[in-house]
């Protein structure tokens, strides 16, 4: 009877410390959340390869995160909502691009900041973007172009 208890507590404890990871985990997830930064929206021609929760970049380091993805019916093209850390002002003139971590890792989004001394006001409109580059459509040029 005392090993079932002994047991029951050893489980009991393992069930706490994960839950403690699992929340940690969660909070750290969760950095760029409304109250810790400002949202942009940024258009791309296409935005194959981005999903909420990919990355946003400022010289390898992660700023921020999508956090919705929408077509907007009057231009067809991909309005991703960014939120961006509170402490970073984006100049006006600065180039969002879809980029790849290499060829088996994960796409982010990479702000190439420009040098004005205006800055992106929350809610205002990246419309400098670059979309992903499909893998398969440039090995298919390649192709054509070797025949």
């Amino acid at each position: 009877m005392a090993e079932n208890k002994l047991e029951v507590v050893v489980g009991a404890a393992v069930l706490l410390i994960a839950g403690i990871f699992f929340y940690l985990l969660l909070l750290e997830n969760d950095s760029f959340s409304e109250e810790g930064g400002y949202e942009l929206v940024a258009e791309f021609n296409s935005a194959q390869g981005v999903s909420v929760g990919t990355d946003v970049k400022l010289a390898g380091i992660a700023v921020g995160s999508v956090t919705d993805m929408t077509i907007n019916p009057e231009t067809y093209k991909a309005d991703v909502r960014l939120i961006i850390r509170s402490d970073l002002d984006i100049p006006v003139d600065s180039f969002l691009a879809v980029s790849s971590e290499g060829l088996l890792g994960g796409n982010f989004i990479e702000i190439l900041p420009g040098i004005d001394f205006e800055y992106f006001q929350p809610g205002e409109k990246v419309v400098q973007t670059q979309s992903s580059v499909d893998f398969m459509s440039v090995m298919a040029g390649f192709a054509d172009s070797q025949n």
